[in-house]
């Protein structure tokens, strides 16, 4: 291999190894996809067919494509999931509800 050739390919991988993609750390997500899933289960994917999502709360339902500018992704309570999402490439969240009987005796 030519010290040119093997330089060349050095910085490709550089240039891989420093690029950022949907689920990779540092990725700029513009928006992402929110599905519906069973048991109370709701997802964000990069995904928009949602195939990456996991079986155990399927079948999956897509709801909507969502911006990641929003302040609630920004600062608010969305914006642990879409760290999640940068990493990942989805997030499941379940949601439950308990009812208790406070009638007094």
């Amino acid at each position: 291999m030519t010290l040119k050739r093997y330089v060349n390919s050095v910085m490709l991988l550089l240039a891989a190894a420093c690029t950022t993609y949907p689920g990779k750390g540092d990725a700029l997500l513009e928006s992402i996809y929110m599905f519906a899933g069973t048991d109370g289960a709701m997802a964000y994917s990069i995904d928009k067919s949602g195939a990456n999502l996991p079986e155990e709360y399927a079948p999956w339902r897509f709801e909507r494509e969502v911006s990641t500018s929003g302040p609630t992704f920004q600062a608010g309570t969305d914006k642990r999931a879409l760290e999640e999402v940068k990493a990942e490439g989805y997030v499941v969240i379940v949601w439950s509800m308990t009812f208790e009987d406070e009638t007094t005796q």
